[in-house]
């Protein structure tokens, strides 16, 4: 009887950590939105500097990756907690079509950068990871393979949040001066999505062994 009690309980403790970790994510994302994201709604040279010639990419390429990043932790949310399965759908496609939309812009912008060839394969990497985790998510889910959609939308937002990594990052670099600024954009451009979909595996394939260590016990 103890142990019927105790999984439940369990249970929720995990939901309530979930639904915190979301939370502050998304409480993360709306500060990068409003310091990093808005100030290129003023379109001025100023703001977008070497990107004013192709400043409607850039800005469409903003605009949908601000809607997958706030949506994301909703959608995430309503799928994992299994609540109003109407909207998560919903949201699920709206996430989708921005996904794709930013993707597409972020190769353009890639293929057409002015700061190197290896910061420009930095972007399209991310936009293919992007393009890829999102992809198969739709696959599991039109598949009806609940856990494996589950695991790969984890992933999408994990390269979603790739901009906010990029951010910080840069902004380490900056301050502790190293190398020149292409070098600084370059790394970013690869550690901010690389380094973070490679924690995310670690984190999703460590629970399935811890999992079944304790079944195997």
């Amino acid at each position: 009887m103890s142990q019927a009690l105790t999984v439940p309980a369990a249970g929720a403790r995990s939901g309530r950590g979930t639904l915190i970790g979301l939370g502050l994510v998304a409480a993360v994302g709306l500060v990068f939105v409003f310091d990093a994201a808005l100030p290129y709604f003023s379109v001025t040279e100023a703001q977008f500097r070497w990107y004013w010639p192709r400043r409607y990419w850039l800005l469409l390429h903003v605009v949908t990756g601000i809607v997958a990043l706030l949506s994301g932790p909703v959608q995430l949310w309503l799928g994992l907690a299994r609540r109003h399965l109407g909207l998560h759908r919903a949201l699920g496609t709206v996430y989708v079509a921005s996904v794709g939309a930013s993707a597409m812009a972020a190769y353009y912008l890639a293929l057409h950068t002015d700061l190197g060839w290896g910061f420009g394969a930095g972007l399209a990497g991310l936009a293919t990871a992007w393009l890829v985790t999102t992809g198969l998510a739709l696959v599991a889910i039109r598949l009806r393979l609940h856990d494996q959609h589950k695991e790969w939308m984890v992933r999408s937002y994990v390269a979603t949040t790739a901009f906010i990594t990029f951010r910080a990052l840069f902004a380490v670099l900056n301050a502790a001066a190293v190398g020149t600024l292409n070098e600084r954009l370059t790394v970013c451009s690869w550690f901010c999505w690389a380094i973070p979909l490679l924690a995310c595996e670690a984190v999703l394939q460590g629970r399935k062994l811890t999992w079944r260590v304790r079944e195997a016990s």
